[in-house]
């Protein structure tokens, strides 16, 4: 599957709204603290990365994986 740049930007854009949405909501972070942790993770390099083809699945499963490398790095 091919997108265009903007479409693959607007996809991971939105993946990485959920991604602060669900940080908010399941640890009590301010939005800065979240975005901080996105942008921080080894998941959002992966997410940047289209031959990885996360940017394909949907935001929970995203998530999960950013729980769990949370829940390592502590």
């Amino acid at each position: 599957m091919r997108l265009s740049k903007n479409k693959f930007q607007f996809i991971v854009n939105s993946d990485v709204e959920l991604l602060v949405s669900y940080l908010q909501e399941d640890n009590a972070m301010s939005l800065l603290e979240a975005f901080d942790v996105v942008y921080s993770s080894a998941i959002y390099e992966k997410l940047m990365n289209p031959n990885t083809g996360l940017y394909l699945q949907s935001a929970d499963y995203i998530y999960d994986y950013l729980k769990d490398e949370m829940a390592q790095a502590n």
